[in-house]
């Protein structure tokens, strides 16, 4: 099951990032060498994806263009590492010409996958098998467009659920629905009013999904599971956002207790908060993750463990406007743990694995004094399930929007954007 939640942002905007992950020094010596995932040849575009099964297989999902060709359209492709460490071919899930974007994957216990993603005004999945391999055709999902920012969650035994929001009649509105083993889709399933912003979805070990999306002055979330759909429940009463809510994401634990993280906007200063809401029902009311004097910046990162102790990093910007990763632990009761500074960073991704066992991972922006003036560097951090955060390991000095997935036992794949050009998508595994 998945137990991290990401967001993608354009590649213009990132120019010049570096990427960082931070691990025990005893520990580096167990990582595996940097290998191209990406083909010769070719441009990739923003935010790779990973997904890994509990074998440890992973899922390594972008997208990108021809450069012989002459447009090079940007196409999604995929590709399969398995634990052995071998290497599947790159296939791709697209035809040539149509616009596509913000490919999201997840996995099942055995490595049977749903990949989901925009393409031409519509949201649209494929499964993929195990061995690599592509079942059926291209799936459209959406039932009204335009349609964005899909999201996707597998169960335990293979039951792909996606949700994305469209509009209808001049509306937003989240929506989901099934992408079965074969490749076949379920009826969608219209949760309620949404926006713009991106849900989050989670699964438990028993198949019981939830998503939470954005509605305007709330945050909402229900759960879904086979002849059930759960009343609306609003997250974020008392809180007042004069900017509305966004950034949604989630972690599920293996009974199906959700954590749901979210910014709340405008007023004095923007804020990281949390709710979590029990499998029985119970909401309890929700938690102020950041300080209240923090200037919180855009991205924040959540993961869970099964048995519902999270993580949490996100980032502010500091006095001289630069911006700094923080993280806590948050206990399954509910106790927030001390927030550990954890220096200069952006894009934070999470994965923590089965008992709590993790790793931070993300970029660095870092100044110099000759052109292009900066460079982006990717690092990664080992988390202890007590909440404590290891030393830095800097992965690369040219790397950007890291992502990081994990099987059972602590053993994370990590896959990133190249920041130069030919923009690489590259991967390692570790510790």
């Amino acid at each position: 099951m998945k137990r991290r939640v990401l967001a993608g942002v354009s590649a213009a905007t990132a120019v010049g990032i570096a990427v960082t992950a931070t691990l025990s020094m005893s520990a580096q010596a167990a990582w595996t060498s940097t290998w191209n995932v990406s083909a010769p040849g070719w441009s990739p575009a923003d935010t790779p994806k990973v997904s890994v099964d509990r074998q440890g297989d992973a899922l390594l999902t972008w997208t990108a263009g021809d450069l012989s060709t002459q447009y090079s359209y940007q196409q999604v492709q995929i590709r399969t590492k398995f634990a052995n460490g071998t290497t599947g071919p790159i296939r791709t899930l697209t035809p040539e010409g149509a616009s596509i974007a913000w490919p999201e994957a997840d996995s099942d216990d055995t490595g049977d996958s749903a990949v989901v993603w925009e393409q031409d005004g519509h949201v649209v999945g494929r499964r993929v098998a195990a061995s690599g391999g592509l079942v059926g055709s291209v799936q459209k999902l959406s039932t009204s467009g335009p349609a964005v920012n899909p999201v996707v969650a597998v169960t335990p035994g293979g039951t792909a659920m996606a949700a994305w929001t469209e509009i209808r009649d001049g509306s937003w509105y989240a929506v989901a629905r099934r992408l079965k083993l074969d490749g076949t889709v379920g009826a969608p399933i219209t949760l309620g009013s949404g926006s713009a912003e991106k849900p989050t979805i989670g699964v438990d070990r028993a198949g019981q999904f939830v998503v939470a999306w954005a509605r305007g002055a709330d945050v909402v979330a229900r759960r879904i599971e086979p002849g059930y759909l759960s009343p609306t429940k609003v997250l974020t009463s008392p809180i007042a956002s004069y900017g509305g809510f966004g950034m949604v994401r989630i972690g599920v634990d293996r009974d199906g207790d959700a954590v749901i993280s979210y910014h709340s906007g405008g007023g004095a200063r923007s804020q990281v908060w949390a709710s979590r809401w029990s499998r029985t029902g119970t909401l309890a009311s929700p938690l102020r993750i950041s300080a209240s004097t923090d200037n919180v910046g855009f991205h924040h990162a959540l993961a869970t463990d099964l048995d519902g102790d999270a993580m949490i990093v996100w980032t502010r910007y500091t006095s001289a406007g630069k911006l700094e990763l923080l993280g806590r632990r948050l206990s399954a009761g509910g106790s927030r743990g001390t927030v550990t500074t954890l220096g200069p960073g952006d894009r934070p991704d999470l994965a923590l694995d089965d008992d709590g066992d993790g790793m931070l991972v993300f970029h660095t922006v870092v100044p110099t004094s000759t052109i292009p003036y900066s460079y982006t560097k990717t690092s990664a951090r080992v988390i202890t399930r007590s909440g404590t955060f290891g030393t830095t390991k800097t992965l690369t000095s040219d790397g950007r929007v890291p992502q990081v997935d994990t099987r059972p036992t602590a053993r994370f794949t990590l896959i990133w954007q190249r920041a130069s050009h030919p923009y690489t998508i590259k991967s390692i595994a570790g510790p």
